[in-house]
C-alpha cells in the first residue's frame, strides 16, 4: 500500500509544500550557474544546491523491490529507479503510452501482447536490456507470490497465475488460518509450462493471459511490472537448499525478499536515478543520477537535478520549519490539519471560493483552475485514492494467536463503530475541505464509482445503541462488555500523519462519550511507519486507518485488494464473502458496460452491508511551490510538482527541475499526440466526475 501498505496511499489529502529563498532574479553560485530573472517577483536571491534536491516525507520506504513494495513511500521512488514496457499517460491516467517498449501489439482474441523492446537502452551499470531481462522481471513476481506485495495484479489475469498462487487462491499466508502451505517443484513447472511470458526473439516478448483483460495495459505501467537487470539481482541471489523449488535467480514464495535480502535495499535499473546510499538510521535515502539513463521517447537526456535527498521526518511542524528555513525544498505535510495549509493559502478564498491563492508572491500554488479543471467544485488535482477505517474481525497478538475478545465479529460493533465517525465535521472543520467524502470502494472519478451509493451516516444514538446491545448480548461470551465489566479497543495510526491521528481521536471521543454507560472504551495509538505496516499485516490492529492508492486505472485495482477474501487489505480485516468473491472474478472478466457496472455496484452495496470499512474520503491534492523549483517545461510525464498525474504517487524527479521559471502544461496530452498506438489497442473509457 499497501500502491501500495500496502502499495499504501496516506496521502488523499496531500499537499506538496516547495522551500526556497526567494522569488527573482538568480544569483549564480557556482562557475556553472546562469542568473536568470523571473518575471514573478523582482527580488533576487542565490538558489542553494543547485544540483540537488531535498524532500522531507513522513516514512521511508519498506523495501526497494518493485516485486515486494506495496506501500505509498517505496511506491513513491520505484518509478524514479525502475520502468516498464509501457508508462502512464494522459491528464487521468486513462491511457498508456509505449516506453521500455518501441511498440506492441494484442492479438484478435484479447489473450496475447506482444511487446517489441526499444534498442539501445542500457541499465544503471551497462548492461543491455534485452528480452532475457523482461522475461525475468515480469516471472520475478509471479514466483515469489508475496501475498503482501502487489503480485496480485499479474496474478488474476495471466497464464497459470491463478492456478499457481497460493496467496490469490487463499493456500497460504493469506488465509483464514495463515501459513501452511508450500511450493512444490511440481507446481512451479506446471507455472513455466503455461508459458505466460515467452521470448520470442532477443528484442521481443510475449505475454499470454487467461482470459482478455481490459485493464491489462494498465498493469503494464504499474511497478509490479518493472523491468530490472538480472545480472545484478543473481548476482546476490543464492540458490535454496531445502528442497524449495527455484528457477535461476528466483525462489518460489521468497516472501519479503527474507532469503535473498540483496532487492529489498539495492537497485538495479533502467530509470533516470539510482540508489546512491539509504541511511534506515537518520531515514535518509540519496538517489543520483543514472549516467546510462537513455532520455524517454522523447530524447530529453540525462536528470536536470543530480542528486534527489529524501529525509522521513514524522513530525509535521518540523516539516513545516525545515521548510520555511530552507533546509527542505519540498516539504510533505501529509494530511493536513488544524489549519497548517492556511500559513501558506488565503483561507478565504480557498472556503469561499474554492481557489488557491498564496498568501505570499514568492509561492506559486498548483493547480490553477483554469486551466486545470476542478474536482467536485474546488481546485485540486484529482487523485484515485482512498482513505478508510478498518475494523479487523480476526485480532492477533504478536504470536500469531487469536485473541480471546474478538470485538468486530459482531457487525453490531462495526456497524457502531462506523455511526460513530463524524465525516461530515471532520472533513469540513479539521481537513478544512481538501478531500472529497468516501462513500465505496471505487473512487469518484473512476469507471464503476456510483454516485447514487451516500456516505453512511453520523448517527451517535444508534452507535450507542448497539454497542449497549452488544454488550449485553455478545454472539460468544468473550465478548460481553459492561460498566462493570470493562473493555477497551484500541484505534491505531501511523505517526506523524496528523490527518489519521486527529481522524483517531475523533472517532475515540464519540465511543468515549458514551462508554461510562456501555463499558466499552476506545483508546489511540501511534506507530512509526514500518511497525504499523507489520502490525497491519499480522493482524494485530483492532481498529487502523489504511489508505489505497491506485496501482492501475481500472476498478478492480481496488475491488480485488478491499473486497475479495484473498485480497491484499480485505485479508488484513478478515473479511470473507465467497458470493463477494464470485462476483469480483465475474467481473473481472466482463468488457465495460453495462452488465460490469451493475455487477460492481452489487460488490459494492453489499461490501458496505458488513461494515467493515467505514470510508471517510477519495483523494484529492495540490501544491505550493517558490518560483525557483519548477517542472520542466519539455516534460513529458507529470511531474506530481505543477501536472498531477492520478496514477502515479509522489513525484517524477526526472521532470523537475531547479533554477529555470516554466509554466506548467498539459505535457502529458501534448506527448500522447506524438506517439501512434496500434490500432488494436483500445483504452476503457473512464467517466469523469
Amino acid at each position: 500500500m499497501s500502491k501500495a501498505i500496502t502499495r499504501l496511499q496516506a496521502a488523499i489529502v496531500i499537499v506538496i509544500i516547495v522551500a526556497a529563498v526567494a522569488i527573482g532574479a538568480y544569483v549564480s553560485t557556482t562557475p556553472t550557474q546562469v542568473s536568470q530573472t523571473t518575471a514573478q517577483s523582482s527580488s533576487t536571491s542565490a538558489v542553494p544546491n543547485l544540483n540537488t534536491l531535498t524532500y522531507e516525507t513522513i516514512g521511508q520506504p519498506d523495501v526497494l523491490d518493485p516485486a515486494i513494495d506495496y506501500e505509498i513511500y517505496g511506491g513513491q521512488v520505484l518509478p524514479n529507479i525502475y520502468e516498464n514496457l509501457l508508462f502512464f499517460s494522459g491528464a487521468d491516467a486513462s491511457a498508456v503510452v509505449p516506453w521500455l517498449a518501441q511498440s506492441y501489439t494484442v492479438s484478435p482474441d484479447g489473450l496475447t501482447y506482444t511487446f517489441h523492446i526499444r534498442p539501445g537502452i542500457k541499465f544503471s551499470d551497462g548492461t543491455p536490456l534485452d528480452a532475457n531481462a523482461v522475461y525475468y522481471s515480469l516471472m520475478r513476481p509471479l514466483i515469489i507470490d508475496d501475498p503482501d506485495g502487489p503480485a496480485w495484479a499479474m496474478l488474476q489475469a495471466i497464464r497459470g497465475g491463478q492456478n499457481y498462487s497460493k496467496s490469490y487462491n487463499n493456500a497460504g499466508p493469506s488465509a483464514p488460518n495463515g501459513y501452511g502451505s508450500t511450493y512444490t517443484q511440481g507446481e512451479l513447472q506446471d507455472l513455466l509450462n503455461a508459458k505466460p511470458v515467452e521470448v520470442i526473439d532477443n528484442m521481443t516478448v510475449a505475454i499470454h493471459l487467461e482470459h482478455p483483460y481490459a485493464g491489462w495495459p494498465f498493469i503494464m505501467a504499474f511497478s509490479v511490472t518493472s523491468i530490472v537487470d538480472p545480472t545484478a539481482f543473481k548476482a546476490h541471489w543464492t540458490a535454496p537448499t531445502d528442497g524449495t523449488p527455484y528457477i535461476d535467480g528466483i525462489t518460489a514464495g521468497d516472501y519479503h525478499d527474507q532469503y535473498n535480502p540483496w532487492p529489498a535495499t539495492n537497485v538495479a535499473g533502467t530509470g533516470p536515478y539510482t540508489l546512491e546510499s539509504w541511511d534506515k538510521a537518520s531515514q535518509t535515502l540519496v538517489l543520483v543520477s543514472n549516467p546510462n539513463y537513455w532520455g524517454t521517447p522523447s530524447n530529453l537526456g540525462p536528470a536536470p537535478i543530480q542528486h534527489i535527498v529524501i529525509k522521513a521526518i514524522s513530525d509535521l511542524n518540523t516539516r513545516v520549519l525545515d521548510f520555511k528555513g530552507g533546509e527542505a525544498d519540498i516539504a510533505d505535510t501529509g494530511h493536513m490539519t488544524g489549519g497548517t495549509m492556511f500559513q501558506f493559502i488565503d483561507q478565504n478564498m480557498w472556503l469561499n471560493q474554492g481557489k488557491l491563492v498564496s498568501l505570499s508572491p514568492d509561492y506559486a500554488v498548483y493547480p490553477q483552475c483554469p486551466p486545470a479543471q476542478t474536482v467536485n467544485g474546488v481546485c485540486l488535482f484529482k487523485q484515485f485514492n482512498l482513505d478508510y477505517i478498518g475494523f479487523n474481525e480476526k485480532i492477533r497478538d504478536a504470536n500469531g494467536t487469536a485473541l480471546s475478545f474478538q470485538p468486530f465479529s459482531d457487525i453490531r460493533l462495526r456497524k457502531a463503530f462506523t455511526f460513530a465517525f463524524n465525516r461530515t465535521s471532520f472533513l469540513h472543520d479539521v481537513v478544512q475541505d481538501f478531500a472529497i467524502p468516501g462513500s465505496q470502494i471505487v473512487p469518484a472519478g473512476m469507471y464503476g464509482y456510483d454516485p447514487t451509493i451516500q456516505p453512511t451516516p453520523y448517527d451517535p444514538a444508534t452507535a450507542e445503541q448497539l454497542i449497549l446491545d452488544a454488550g449485553a448480548h455478545p454472539l460468544i461470551p468473550a465478548n460481553g462488555f459492561s460498566p462493570s465489566n470493562p473493555k477497551t479497543i484500541y484505534i491505531t495510526y501511523n505517526l506523524g500523519n496528523s490527518y489519521r491521528e486527529t481522524a483517531a481521536v475523533v472517532l475515540a471521543n464519540t465511543i468515549n462519550n458514551f462508554a461510562s454507560d456501555t463499558g466499552l472504551y476506545a483508546q489511540t495509538t501511534g506507530l512509526e511507519w514500518s511497525q504499523y505496516l507489520h502490525a497491519q499485516r499480522t493482524h494485530q490492529l483492532m481498529v487502523s486507518f489504511p489508505g489505497w492508492s491506485v496501482d492501475y486505472v481500472d476498478p478492480d485495482d481496488f475491488l480485488v485488494p478491499l473486497a475479495r477474501s484473498t485480497g491484499v487489505l480485505a485479508h488484513r480485516v478478515a473479511f470473507s464473502n465467497a458470493t463477494v468473491d464470485k462476483l469480483v472474478d465475474e467481473e473481472a472478466t466482463m468488457p465495460n458496460g453495462p452488465q460490469r457496472l451493475q455487477v460492481i455496484n452489487q460488490i459494492e452495496r453489499m461490501v458496505n452491508g458488513q461494515y467493515v470499512y467505514c470510508w471517510i474520503d477519495f483523494g484529492a491534492s495540490w501544491s505550493l511551490a517558490r518560483s525557483w523549483v519548477h517542472e520542466r517545461a519539455n516534460a513529458t510525464v507529470a511531474s506530481g510538482l505543477e501536472t498531477a498525474n492520478p496514477a502515479i504517487a509522489g513525484y517524477y524527479y526526472y521532470m523537475i527541475q531547479k533554477g529555470d521559471p516554466t509554466s506548467p502544461d498539459s505535457v502529458a496530452s501534448a506527448f500522447l499526440s506524438t506517439i501512434q498506438l496500434p490500432a488494436a489497442i483500445s483504452f476503457p473509457t473512464k467517466k469523469i466526475l
